[in-house]
């Protein structure tokens, strides 16, 4: 490869280590015009400090300022060959850098919980009001016993009654028709959600009915919601199937419903692991 702007001199660009390319500092580098023109140059081809210069349409001292740069960052290499100077791509650093990202494009339960959530709030806000139902149905492994205090004893529960990146502020349930119930959800920044009900029907290790609903900041609950608990023994496993009755949809309230089945969703699964780990026994 012959090199149309003339060889740098010598100790102009001094050799990196291959591969050694460091996240932060690479894509500063990278972020910068010239600099990020220069590795689409040298993606295709590697190329002389004057080939590259060429190519970009600079003048070579400039170019080589570019090139000392992106082989500090670990981008580049230059081979010295003689007098000559070739420029090439570390494909060992990019590949680092690739696994790197590679980690944060994973998807993961987070991503296709929002956006289930932001679709949901979409359809509240084109239909808004109006009553709704659903059922959930989890397969836990333990017994009922263990199950029913999972659900109605108020250290048991706060392990559970906390969807990701929240957590139970306040949690007072009882096993006891007419006993009131009172839940607080928490999240990193401050923010208190809080909701009130009572219970309407316990049969010990069989059905759990309760109302609940979060409430605005003078007490008034956004909606109504009657939930629906039945356990069924399987085997070495309880099932539970969850029914949620709503109505009375106050406006202002459609972040709060367009998040209840996600929400006891993922605390049915929350359940789930936690007697799978060992957490709840």
């Amino acid at each position: 490869m012959s090199d149309p702007g003339g060889a740098p001199a010598s100790g102009d660009l001094a050799g990196g280590v291959p591969g050694s390319a460091d996240p932060q500092r690479a894509f500063a580098a990278m972020g910068e015009p010239t600099r990020f023109r220069i590795l689409e140059v040298l993606a295709a081809s590697a190329s002389t400090v004057g080939g590259v210069a060429e190519a970009i349409g600079a003048l070579q001292p400039q170019t080589t300022k570019h090139l000392q740069a992106l082989e500090a960052a670990g981008l580049v290499t230059i081979h010295k060959l003689g007098r000559r100077r070739v420029v090439s791509l570390d494909s060992a650093a990019f590949a680092s850098l690739a696994t790197w990202l590679g980690g944060w494009a994973q998807a993961d339960r987070d991503d296709q919980a929002l956006q289930a959530y932001g679709r949901a709030i979409a359809q509240e806000e084109a239909a808004p009001g109006g009553a709704r139902a659903f059922s959930l149905r989890a397969e836990v492994g333990a017994d009922i016993d263990a199950v029913w205090r999972a659900w109605t004893d108020p250290a048991s529960a706060a392990r559970w009654w906390a969807p990701p990146h929240f957590d139970v502020r306040e949690l007072s349930i009882a096993p006891e028709a007419g006993a009131h119930i009172r839940f607080a959800l928490g999240e990193p920044g401050g923010a208190t959600y809080r909701s009130e009900g009572r219970v309407i029907e316990a049969d010990p290790g069989r059905r759990l009915v309760f109302a609940l609903a979060p409430v605005d900041e003078a007490g008034e609950a956004l909606f109504a919601a009657v939930h629906t608990v039945e356990l069924r023994a399987a085997g070495d496993t309880t099932v539970v199937d969850l029914r949620i009755e709503a109505d009375g949809v106050r406006s202002g309230a459609v972040e709060a419903i367009a998040g209840l089945e996600q929400g006891w969703t993922q605390l049915l699964q929350g359940l789930t692991v936690l007697f799978d780990d060992g957490t709840l026994v």
